[in-house]
């Protein structure tokens, strides 16, 4: 229950307390990944540091009590981006944020770790940590290549290629193409090997 509590309240944070204010500052939703949590890659520089959100680099605002309180704290609105996509987090300005220490460090890492190893497979991009799956990607030959913190399909952090229109062998372990969980992941060469071999079984070059 931690665990996922804390996903959610991350993905709550990532979308409408960075992603939303972004996108009506500046029309932009990506975010990027930091150590110890993301930033947004544009106006106005917010960023969650561990258990402290991190408004221009000087004000630090600890996450506790509810989504609408944290985001006056920080002097920003509220709010998805308003682009109309159809997943997304699903809070409410009045939920409580929740995190629990262990569980946080263990996504926070994970993206870390997913970050590092495809910045190797795709030396040309900067991965994107997306608001509205809430996972870190690179787009290589029309597919997505990335890694997710768990979510209802696959409760525990995962890495993924998107495939669903694959050649049907053993890879493919699920219904958007395959995902390799956290727990057989030791280091950022295994997931790379990982979404080579998914790109090579694709006819990815």
């Amino acid at each position: 229950m931690a665990a996922s509590a804390t996903r959610r309240t991350l993905h709550g944070i990532a979308e409408c307390l960075l992603a939303g204010p972004e996108y009506r500052a500046c029309k932009e939703i990506s975010l990027r990944v930091t150590p110890g949590g993301f930033a947004t890659t544009g106006a106005p520089a917010i960023r969650l540091d561990g258990t402290e959100l991190v408004e221009g680099e000087l004000h630090r605002i600890p996450v506790q009590g509810t989504f609408g309180q944290l985001a006056d704290a920080v002097g920003i609105r509220f709010g998805p981006p308003e682009i109309g996509y159809r997943d997304g987090s699903g809070v409410a300005e009045d939920d409580t944020v929740e995190l629990d220490p262990a569980s946080l460090k263990i996504i926070t890492d994970w993206f870390l770790l997913a970050d590092a190893a495809l910045r190797v497979l795709a030396t040309d991009q900067a991965p994107i940590l997306w608001p509205e799956h809430f996972d870190v990607a690179v787009l290589l030959d029309d597919r997505s290549y990335g890694a997710s913190p768990g979510d209802d399909f696959h409760a525990t952090p995962y890495a993924y290629v998107s495939a669903a229109d694959n050649d049907g062998s053993g890879f493919w372990n699920a219904p958007f193409g395959a995902l390799l969980d956290c727990s057989d992941v030791r280091n950022i060469d295994d997931l790379v090997s990982f979404w080579q071999t998914g790109r090579r079984l694709i006819g990815g070059s």
